[in-house]
């Protein structure tokens, strides 16, 4: 009984000298700058310390690491490799300009990673982020992102929060987020996106929440959003949009706060599939303030009626502003030739048909070679003059709560016309000025032709020419005999 006892307490102090020397070792391996603790998890905490690399040695226990607001500049390709447990990785707010391939290889157990506010990481590889199967949340917003090469998120399924916004990005390659079907939020917003694409937002089957506010978006296809049928809240108000059709939105079955506010809507007959399509969505939308034509400017395109929506506005290219960052105008021909707006084609004017023409006609004069131009070129105009409109730019406050149907009222450059009319500077560059008058049938020779023209001197001109010209010969005849 008494060995039992001693035999007992002997185990019992065995174990308290145990763990005694794995919490000296413990400490001892934290350095002096930072922070070592167990609960609610083994962590490694040196935040704030100035740091300008990775601490070369951390706790192969550690699951939680907290490295941000320092100096740091480089993640090695060696920084983490001993963290196997590591669920949690904070390096947010540092100066990294560079992430070494494989800096991240073998964290499967992953699950937060924030690099936010790395203003200097313009580029990362596509191998980057490769094996974390289990991570959730990602942060990559303010970090001065250029471009996402294709397959930088391949084999995230484990993801459902991706932070992009305020980056430098330009462009989305199709398929981008191919494989995040569970994707819940995605945030791009404050970028310079110009266009999306159809394929843009493939695969994103579980998306409930999609910001692409404040981007110079003027362009959206009408499939961008053919797999969001779960997204509830939609922003895209500060961008360039000028025209959108109701197709476009169709898709988004799910769809309940929807914001479209601070664009340059034009409120003619290429806004009915909006206006129709806003009629019967039953969910929450900002306001549609109107840019053109200028009767209807800063009303609401959804209080209007569909008999405002009459006809076609007479708009140049330089009076919609265009994107800084892109060398086409702000909106695609596509959008500015919508079908009723299209001018009544002559057939003459379209080889092949089989209306008879004159041999002076202008489609006579058409090369048969050139093929028959559609109806978007024919309805193309020539901007005279160099006006920009794209200057000064501002972005009043925004009150971001997804309930909000707040009005967003535009700058007076945004919502008024040009004093000088703009619209006097635009010519056809078509069909020709004037059409070429045929000769008279008693101008018989083709050359007299080309001279003689009614309604001028010319015919009377070529008269007392050739009469002098039969005089001088006479004379000269005369003086020879």
């Amino acid at each position: 009984m008494i060995l039992a006892f001693l035999f007992s307490a002997g185990a019992k102090l065995l174990l308290l000298v145990t763990c005694c020397i794995i919490y000296k070792l413990k400490v001892q391996c934290c350095p002096e700058v930072c922070l070592c603790y167990n609960e609610p998890k083994i962590t490694f905490s040196c935040q704030q310390q100035r740091l300008t690399v990775v601490p070369p040695y951390i706790p192969i226990q550690t699951q939680r690491i907290f490295l941000h607001n320092n100096k740091i500049t480089l993640v090695k390709a060696t920084s983490f490799t001993s963290c196997q447990n590591l669920t949690i990785l904070w390096i947010h707010s540092n100066n990294i300009s560079h992430i070494e391939s494989g800096a991240f290889y073998g964290l499967t157990k992953l699950e937060e990673l924030d690099m936010s506010d790395n203003y200097n990481l313009k580029t990362i590889t596509a191998p980057t982020f490769r094996g974390l199967v289990h991570l959730h949340t990602l942060h990559l917003n303010r970090c001065g992102l250029q471009d996402l090469p294709p397959g930088i998120f391949q084999g995230l399924y484990s993801l459902q929060y991706l932070y992009l916004h305020d980056n430098n990005l330009h462009f989305l390659h199709d398929d981008t987020f191919v494989d995040l079907g569970n994707l819940t939020y995605l945030f791009l917003h404050g970028n310079k996106l110009n266009s999306l694409s159809e394929n843009v937002f493939s695969g994103l089957i579980n998306l409930d929440r999609l910001l692409v506010h404040q981007n110079r978006l003027d362009m959206i296809h009408h499939r961008t959003f053919h797999d969001l049928k779960k997204v509830t809240t939609l922003y895209l108000f500060s961008n360039f949009l000028a025209v959108l059709k109701g197709e476009v939105l169709s898709p988004l079955v799910s769809l309940q706060y929807l914001r479209l506010n601070a664009n340059q809507w034009i409120c003619d007959c290429r806004a009915k599939s909006l206006w129709s399509w806003l009629k019967s969505f039953k969910g929450s939308s900002s306001e549609l303030e109107c840019y053109l034509p200028t009767n209807l400017a800063g009303k609401d395109l959804k209080k209007l009626g569909i008999n405002d929506l009459d006809g076609c506005a007479n708009i140049s290219f330089h009076s919609i502003k265009t994107s800084p960052f892109s060398a086409k105008t702000s909106l695609s021909i596509e959008e500015f030739s919508d079908s009723c707006c299209q001018p009544a084609i002559d057939k003459s004017l379209v080889p092949g048909t089989n209306t008879k023409s004159g041999p002076s006609s202008h489609t006579s004069r058409i090369l048969p070679n050139i093929p028959i131009k559609d109806k978007e070129n024919i309805s193309k105009t020539k901007i005279i003059g160099n006006v920009d409109h794209r200057k000064n730019r501002t972005y009043k406050p925004i009150n971001y709560t997804p309930f909000a149907t707040f009005s967003s009222k535009l700058d007076n450059s945004l919502t008024k016309l040009n004093q000088n009319n703009d619209f006097d500077s635009v010519e056809p560059s078509t069909v020709p000025n004037k059409k070429r008058l045929p000769c008279l049938k008693k101008v018989k020779s083709k050359s007299q032709c080309r001279m003689y023209q009614p309604g001028t001197n010319s015919g009377l001109l070529n008269f007392i020419t050739t009469n002098l010209l039969y005089m001088t010969q006479f004379f000269m005849l005369q003086m020879h005999f």
